[in-house]
């Protein structure tokens, strides 16, 4: 917005977004982590060291994305990626992997709601033009605010993934991670046509295509898992 660039603050507030985005989701999760009998400075370092690894592969991703230039990175790219990285980092800290990844589900939007809030101000990732929308310094006109919606769906889906983890004890079933990949997949699609980029397959984006991928992988992968428990729990009853 123009008042935060004539006041010499819009980067400021953008970075300053970012960093209570990780602030927040390392001293959540240093609280979050009772739920799940884990330790809070064990879980505070499974934190840091499992962000640092993904942080890491999205300016990989972003890298080939740009055409092997350093340039702008964008999260939806490592969601498919993240339980890869659990896998590794709970075998690190001897923790058992499923626990570990519903542990880390909700901190996966928490972090990214907080430090989307930042676009808002450097009106970086605009939207599509709308004369009601809010002003954009990059733009030069008035847009859709899809960074605001983003970074509010994010939460949303944040604290679903935790009313449901508490709902069920906080007893880890594999679904949440999967569920979480298809709110938020599912959602970032739909908002990526809101969003004024480049297209370049049948109207959607490169992010839309990740955001698509994201929720086609979460909705096999969840409904596996449902399948696999109640197996389970015949195999039980049998």
């Amino acid at each position: 917005m123009q008042v935060f660039y004539d006041l010499g603050i819009a980067n400021k507030l953008y970075w300053s977004c970012y960093v209570l985005g990780f602030i927040a989701i390392f001293v959540f999760n240093g609280f979050y982590a009772k739920h799940y009998s884990i330790k809070p400075a064990k879980a505070v370092l499974f934190t840091v060291v499992s962000y640092v690894l993904i942080y890491a592969w999205t300016y990989v991703l972003a890298w080939v994305a740009n055409g092997f230039t350093w340039g702008h990175h964008n999260a939806i790219r490592v969601y498919v990626w993240f339980p890869l990285v659990l896998l590794l980092t709970s075998k690190l800290f001897k923790l058992d992997s499923k626990t570990a990844r519903e542990y880390m589900t909700p901190s996966t939007c928490i972090v990214y709601g907080i430090a989307r809030m930042g676009c808002n101000f450097t009106g970086c990732c605009y939207g599509i033009p709308a004369s009601w929308g809010i002003e954009s310094v990059v733009a030069g006109h008035r847009v859709f605010p899809v960074q605001a919606c983003e970074a509010i769906t994010s939460l949303v889906i944040a604290f679903i993934i935790m009313h449901l983890a508490k709902k069920r004890g906080y007893k880890p079933d594999g679904t949440l991670y999967p569920l979480m990949m298809i709110l938020y997949g599912g959602t970032r699609f739909v908002w990526e046509f809101c969003a004024d980029n480049t297209k370049i397959f049948l109207g959607m984006s490169e992010l839309a295509l990740w955001a698509l991928l994201t929720f086609l992988i979460g909705l096999a992968w969840y409904y596996t898992v449902i399948e696999v428990n109640m197996r389970k729990t015949s195999a039980k009853r049998a």
